[in-house]
């Protein structure tokens, strides 16, 4: 039954969620092209080599106006993961909270079931757009540093606290590969128990009060790890390599024990405590 429901969340997801690739796409060969005529058109005037031509004015305001187009589209790269965020939070929101819970859950289907395969499925599609939009803005990289080695550097700047420590090679790479598949866990997790507790304890105005106990419990936890890395790199400078390598791997594993429960008291408070009526 799991598949079954996880097959349906993804054809219910799979229009929007090719609306918003397609666009990230775009943007993002945009953005290199962009940057690749920026550029070329500097290389070609001097601009940069001191033998600029009269026409330098003219030349820089272009090449000003390609580059802050690039950054446009990138800005468009990261809005597609972000929509495509809140889309699938919202569609558990209304499936589970609104009218249509009521036929959500009357399926004759464990209520760790429907959240599980909600969750498994809108997951998929967060990582798969996370790994996308680094790529793209890999690519963009690589178009202003001609270097392809950059790529991999925007990959490893993905590792959090960990990446101060490991930056380069193919560790690097890995470490922000395992912290956005953690990262992207942790966010729909907390997501998802925050619209339950606000469905439970608001009368009025559920979202606003889901809205606020994910900023309070998201604040909470990124300033306890940010003070820890900020004391791990300011203590004995002798260690502090090693123990912002701790900070970091115990702030992942913070994440994921956050995204597990979440999920587990999503599933317990809306078969126990959630009144749809």
């Amino acid at each position: 039954m799991l598949a079954k429901l996880f097959t349906y969340e993804l054809r219910a997801l799979a229009k929007p969620a090719a609306v918003m690739a397609v666009i990230m796409v775009i943007a993002g060969i945009a953005g290199a092209g962009c940057l690749g005529a920026s550029s070329a058109i500097s290389d070609a005037s001097g601009l940069w080599n001191g033998s600029a031509t009269a026409s330098v004015s003219m030349t820089w305001n272009v090449s000003a106006t390609l580059f802050l187009g690039a950054l446009f589209c990138g800005f468009f790269v990261w809005a597609s993961v972000a929509a495509l965020y809140v889309f699938v939070i919202m569609r558990f929101y209304r499936t589970m909270f609104t009218d249509e819970g009521y036929l959500t859950l009357t399926l004759p289907v464990r209520t760790r079931t429907i959240v599980a395969a909600k969750f498994l499925a809108a997951y998929l599609l967060l990582v798969v757009f996370a790994m996308g939009a680094l790529l793209l803005y890999g690519l963009m990289a690589t178009v202003l540093s001609e270097d392809a080695a950059t790529a991999a550097t925007v990959f490893s700047l993905m590792g959090g606290w960990g990446a101060l420590v490991i930056s380069e090679g193919v560790l690097g790479v890995l470490l922000g590969l395992a912290n956005i598949m953690v990262t992207c866990a942790y966010a729909l997790g907390l997501a998802f128990v925050s619209l339950t507790l606000g469905a439970w304890w608001a009368r009025r105005h559920k979202v606003a009060a889901a809205v606020g106990i994910y900023l309070g419990i998201g604040w909470a936890l990124s300033f306890v790890f940010s003070v820890a890395g900020v004391l791990a790199m300011t203590g004995d400078t002798g260690l502090w390599e090693t123990t912002l390598a701790v900070v970091s791997v115990m702030q992942m594993a913070a994440n994921v024990a956050v995204a597990v429960g979440s999920l587990a008291l999503t599933s317990y408070l809306v078969r126990t405590k959630v009144d749809l009526s």
